[in-house]
């Protein structure tokens, strides 16, 4: 499978997940060129994560207020414990640095900008310069409750995808840092 069929399978994947059931895919793009297609498949994509955070923050922010941080300390356990199982479960052929970059980086075009800083087999260092969740979230006034349900991902992908694999991070856009940092070692078995 070519990378462009690999993103569009990952688009139209993310958009079921997101509860787009019975959306007639055959319809959609159908009389429109590839780039347009994933251009269509794009936007709805964004459109319905930007959905989903303006959701999440509203009620998350009446949870909060109502009960305390403590209810983003148990999202954020949940997200980590779920991704984690998620991830375990999954058919995934590489489950190494390289597995980091295919299965979670190669996907994120339309929601992030980052560069590599160091790469080897056993280390990845990225530089996030830009994260639609962090950019959607501190628009609608809500960081902490992005930061657990989308920054707290990164150690239940981790943690799934390989158990030996180390994931720290010092910074974060989410709270209001020029950038992530997000730091990847493979520990020797």
């Amino acid at each position: 499978m070519s990378k462009l069929e690999s993103r569009r399978s990952f688009l139209r994947a993310a958009l079921l997940s997101s509860g787009l059931l019975g959306l007639n895919w055959q319809g959609l793009c159908s009389n429109s060129k590839n780039a347009d297609c994933d251009a269509e498949l794009e936007d709805l994509f964004l459109h319905l994560q930007k959905r989903e955070m303006k959701e999440k923050a509203a009620l998350f922010r009446k949870l909060k207020d109502k009960y305390g941080d403590a209810v983003l300390h148990m999202v954020r356990e949940h997200v980590i414990e779920e991704t984690e199982t998620k991830l375990r479960e999954a058919k995934i052929a590489k489950r190494n640095i390289a597995g980091v970059l295919e299965n979670l980086w190669d996907h994120t075009k339309a929601t992030h900008e980052f560069t590599v800083v160091k790469r080897t087999d056993s280390f990845l260092k990225l530089k996030v310069a830009r994260c639609l969740y962090a950019e959607e979230m501190r628009r609608l006034k809500a960081p902490d409750i992005g930061f657990a349900f989308y920054c707290s991902y990164d150690y239940g992908f981790c943690r799934g995808l390989n158990p030996r694999i180390k994931f720290s991070r010092t910074q974060t856009l989410m709270e209001g840092a020029d950038g992530c940092d997000h730091t990847y070692e493979l520990k020797p078995a």
